[in-house]
């Protein structure tokens, strides 16, 4: 009898440990972020404004054109969605000398992928710009918005960088349903990458090294705009929040 309780003794200890060891060892869930939703498949356009905006060595206060965006979308539910934007008379000053500044303009088109965590992917083409009358040349190359975000963890987080609201408008026409669903997109980025390479006629006198490439390169960058009305030819676009 004495060995029977003891076993019995052993086994409930053990049970117990194991329920309390329990949670801390169940998988971790992964976290559900919303989704970017099409009832058709489609070519999708937006329109915009771009910001602030500081890019390599240039402060932009805003852009004077509206930003207009092209793209494609598969009929679904998808946790990302790819845009090119067109940037066009973003304007800033250049210091000239004897107190006098100028105003410049440059313009470029940006690949610009969104995530439904938050999280942004710049490409996969390389950016170009050059200011009015500039021989230097501004790149912003492939990456991602926070830089993190390209991370395994990163991929499971919320980032709050970007962020998307469905647009609804009652409508009579059977092919949307009772509401014609658009997508509006905000973004305040920072921690962008761009680069310059030095020439002959776009010089460097900055204290620090370039890079491995040879070129001067900045890592403050930062971006504030929005899309707004993205549609979907012939459908409805939309962002599910998660449940």
């Amino acid at each position: 009898m004495r060995w029977t309780k003891m076993a019995v003794a052993v086994a409930a200890g053990a049970l117990a440990l194991g329920l309390l060891a329990s949670p801390a060892m169940a998988a971790k869930e992964k976290p559900v972020f919303g989704k970017f939703k099409a009832t058709v498949s489609g070519s999708v356009k937006g329109i915009g404004e771009a910001e602030e905006m500081v890019l390599g060595p240039y402060h932009f206060e805003g852009c004077e054109k509206e930003l207009h965006s092209n793209g494609s979308v598969t009929m679904g539910e998808s946790e990302t969605f790819f845009e090119e934007v067109k940037f066009r008379q973003c304007e800033t000053s250049r210091n000239i000398g004897g107190g006098l500044e100028e105003t410049v303009y440059a313009g470029f088109d940006l690949g610009m992928e969104f995530h439904s965590n938050g999280s942004l992917k710049l490409g996969p083409s390389t950016a170009t710009f050059t200011a009015t009358s500039s021989s230097c040349e501004v790149k912003i190359p492939p990456q991602w918005v926070p830089a993190s975000a390209e991370t395994e963890k990163g991929q499971e987080k919320l980032f709050e960088g970007v962020e998307y609201e469905t647009e609804k408008e009652k409508t009579e026409q059977k092919k949307f349903g009772e509401f014609r669903e658009r997508l509006d997109i905000t973004w305040e980025i920072k921690g962008i990458v761009t680069t310059v390479k030095p020439t002959a006629e776009c010089k460097y006198h900055g204290s620090r090294p370039l890079n491995a490439a040879g070129e001067a390169e900045f890592t403050g960058g930062r971006m504030e705009g929005e899309l707004e009305e993205v549609s979907v030819s012939g459908g409805n676009l939309s962002f599910v929040e998660p449940a």
